[in-house]
């Protein structure tokens, strides 16, 4: 009876730690290395390891990162038991607020060890890009001014988890190697890696206002926010339409196209409510287009 306690207590130890790295959200840090070992495997540089590795550190520093924000927004009064969306461990007191920080610094740990071994396959360069995008993601959430809390997140999240990402998971297969095309071949992915935050921070627009944030969508407006979300959207496939039609990504690399429902479904979804319950489905979507469109974009690229 003890052990059955003790087990299930374990299990729901680790279904909260499970929650909290928001899972739905770390296919926004994995797509980006499959599309950038997508690429090196077409410039006939792939390694499994270094692969993997770079898969793994860069879904561990977007859980910490998420950890980081569950611990900040709690410290400074943003989440409250109300709230819609946020994995809710320390405001209803199932984790204490220095487990998750620490949570956080753990992750940050592992993915320091795997970085060492990126750093030894792919050179020096790789040090200084991996402290970056880890400093990033830190600077998200901490800070006195988190960027997190500004109208300049989603442009962050471009460049950092779009394009950034990608061009790293190359560079650590080419011994360094940073071609243009690899930058450019990332747009699609930023576009809808940002959509993802946006829609986030639509959703959110109420209490993040009450708590003092100045997002994107507070700044300009729902109506601004939701035009800046369909512009991301269409950056998306007119970018890869762009790509394709100057040869940086192959022909095949259209399959993307594929989403186009789903996308399609979005644009309206995102105005059809201003409920933050309804608009969180709208958030999980967005991540499930950009996993989609990130899936058959790589896979473009192997097939070209």
């Amino acid at each position: 009876m003890e052990q059955s306690r003790d087990r299930k207590a374990q299990g729901g130890a680790a279904a909260e730690w499970f929650r909290l790295a928001r899972p739905f959200s770390l296919t926004a840090s994995a797509v980006p290395v499959l599309l950038g070992g997508a690429l090196a495997h077409e410039a006939g540089s792939f390694s499994w390891g270094p692969f993997l590795a770079m898969l793994l550190a860069s879904v561990l520093i977007q859980a910490a990162t998420n950890m980081f924000n569950e611990f900040y927004d709690e410290k400074r009064g943003l989440d409250t038991a109300e709230a819609v969306g946020i994995a809710g461990s320390i405001v209803h007191g199932r984790v204490h607020a220095r487990a998750v920080l620490l949570g956080a610094l753990l992750c940050y740990t592992a993915a320091l060890f795997l970085g060492l071994y990126l750093v030894y396959v792919g050179g020096w360069p790789i040090l200084l890009l991996g402290c970056l995008s880890a400093l990033g993601g830190y600077l998200y959430s901490a800070g006195p001014r988190p960027i997190a809390y500004t109208a300049l997140s989603e442009a962050a999240v471009f460049v950092f988890m779009g394009v950034l990402i990608v061009v790293i998971s190359y560079a650590v297969q080419t011994a360094s190697s940073f071609p243009a095309h690899v930058a450019l071949a990332a747009l699609p992915i930023g576009g809808l890696v940002a959509a993802i935050l946006l829609a986030n921070n639509i959703r959110d627009m109420d209490s993040d206002r009450r708590g003092g944030r100045r997002t994107l969508p507070i700044v300009l407006g729902r109506r601004g926010g939701i035009l800046i979300y369909r512009a991301l959207l269409a950056e998306a496939y007119v970018s890869a339409l762009a790509l394709v039609l100057a040869g940086t990504v192959p022909a095949a690399c259209l399959a993307a196209l594929l989403s186009l429902p789903l996308a399609r479904s979005l644009w309206r979804g995102i105005a059809s409510s201003t409920q933050p319950a309804r608009l969180d489905a709208v958030v999980k979507r967005t991540a499930g287009l950009h996993l989609l469109f990130g899936v058959l974009y790589s896979l473009g690229v192997l097939l070209g």
